[in-house]
């Protein structure tokens, strides 16, 4: 997922205008990997106060603790929180690594759209690695690591930006997957992070911490498909998307969402909607 100028670092920003500060600004932001468990933030404890917290995971697996529950994050989940705040996030003794980006802001548009996100779907939010608010944080980094956040107008506007790219995905995100319990979520969220590999059911029931057969039943009966129906479903949504958007062959679309070659891709997609890629193209 590394762009061109990404690598791990941090930024902190301190600029000085008072109507910027107070409408949305830049804290901080970073690409950083943990190992040890003295990676270990408590939200009550922060000098830092009146900031907001978005936290995507690239790979690995991290942990948070809200208001007393614990959560595990995995690859295409992120957290978001406020400072100060009745929580604690950090590396799980178990967990060999945690990689992941984060952004820190502040300002009362900020905090007005980060408390309407928590009271409505909560505070650990699913993301696709190509959906809006994760490449943009990846553009922020990118810009940041050349030096190109440069003033107080500039960082604010993208502070604002990055905050009405997450208040907008978050209307349409799929709230069932908050409502899944976990294992089923990792596996959904596995399935919707590697779909271009070739990945199946089997991969999916790892990813869930359970054995394929209880895996498979319980699948089904929470979400009423099975693992490869979802899987299916995931890949024909991202090449409905390519076939719209871009110009590429049917065997390139094929290669971009997991499929070994365009026939295999075709009679599938055809079997799902109903046309071939072709025509739905047209």
């Amino acid at each position: 997922m590394k762009t061109a100028n990404s690598t791990f670092g941090s930024y902190g920003y301190r600029f000085s205008d008072r109507k910027l500060q107070k409408t949305a600004q830049i804290w901080s932001l970073g690409w950083d990997e943990q190992k040890t468990t003295l990676y270990d933030w408590d939200g009550r404890n922060r000098r830092d106060t009146g900031k907001y917290i978005f936290q995507y995971t690239i790979s690995g697996q991290g942990a948070i603790e809200i208001d007393g529950k614990l959560f595990q994050l995995s690859p295409g989940q992120a957290f978001i929180v406020n400072i100060p705040g009745d929580y604690r996030y950090f590396l799980p003794e178990k967990s060999d690594g945690w990689e992941f980006i984060y952004l820190t802001l502040y300002g009362d548009v900020v905090g007005d759209y980060w408390n309407e996100i928590q009271e409505d779907i909560g505070h650990i939010l699913n993301f696709e690695p190509d959906s809006e608010p994760v490449t943009f944080l990846l553009h922020l980094l990118d810009l940041a690591a050349s030096r190109q956040i440069s003033n107080a107008h500039l960082a604010s506007g993208y502070a604002y930006q990055f905050t009405m790219e997450l208040m907008k995905y978050c209307q349409n995100i799929d709230r069932k997957l908050s409502s899944w319990p976990e294992p089923i979520t990792q596996a959904a969220m596995y399935a919707r992070n590697h779909y271009a590999e070739e990945i199946g059911p089997d991969e999916m029931a790892l990813a869930s911490g359970m054995s394929r057969y209880h895996f498979t039943r319980q699948f089904k009966e929470i979400t009423h498909m099975t693992p490869i129906q979802y899987l299916t479903d995931i890949r024909i949504q991202k090449a409905k998307e390519l076939l719209q958007n871009t110009k590429y062959s049917s065997e390139d679309i094929a290669q971009l969402i997991g499929y070994n070659n365009a026939n295999y891709f075709n009679k599938v997609f055809k079997k799902v909607v109903g046309i071939s890629p072709g025509k739905y193209r047209k």
